[in-house]
């Protein structure tokens, strides 16, 4: 997916709870599989919706 649509950045927004950081870990494997090399950053909320951290990984 990363390839055919030429991705060339992926923001990963996910919330503080445990259950969520499953996505990111999806996201990274899926950018180790790509050809094309798109940066990766996430930004985590708080369950009240104010972001606690941004970085890019």
């Amino acid at each position: 997916m990363i390839d055919q649509a030429q991705v060339n950045t992926i923001t990963v927004l996910i919330m503080e709870v445990p259950c969520c950081g499953g996505l990111l870990q999806m996201v990274k494997k899926a950018s180790a599989i790509a050809t094309r090399k798109a940066p990766i950053k996430s930004i985590i909320l708080s369950v009240e919706g104010k972001k606690l951290r941004e970085e890019w990984v």
